[in-house]
């Protein structure tokens, strides 16, 4: 057995000085793991999108008739007449076109390139280029 005065633990300094070590690292890891899941749905948000717009250009030929995706808001918008909602961090940006309606040909009826153009709170973009063709491709701004 051990002597009498030997005490075992931590003290109230040792604590307070754990508590203050960790405060600081998660106070700085919290806003780069919010960033990081920004990211994150930006980068999907934008995959889906594109998936959409291609699905939208093949629907549009086999029906032979305009087949649209709609910006209904800044976080919501309607592919083919169904609803869709944005992750929580991510809208669209300003600069982008209201719609992109594909014809029975799978070109766009505008007859220009248009574009839709994400963007999440840390003000990080992503764009979806739409050709008058119809052929797409994402870009990071």
């Amino acid at each position: 057995m051990g002597s009498p005065n030997c005490r075992r633990g931590y003290s109230l300094v040792d604590t307070a000085v754990m508590v203050l070590l960790l405060g600081t690292v998660l106070g700085t890891a919290a806003p780069l793991g919010q960033r990081v899941v920004a990211n994150y749905q930006l980068n999907t948000a934008v995959r889906a999108l594109s998936s959409e717009v291609a699905e939208t250009k093949i629907r549009a030929v086999k029906v032979n008739s305009v087949a649209t995706v709609k910006l209904e808001s800044n976080r919501e918008y309607t592919v083919v007449g169904s609803w869709r909602q944005l992750p929580n961090m991510v809208r669209f940006d300003r600069a982008s076109d209201d719609s992109l309606a594909f014809n029975g040909l799978g070109a766009l009826t505008a007859g220009t390139t248009q574009r839709l153009v994400l963007v999440n709170r840390f003000d990080e973009r992503r764009e979806l280029r739409v050709y008058a063709a119809g052929g797409h491709e994402i870009r990071k701004l």
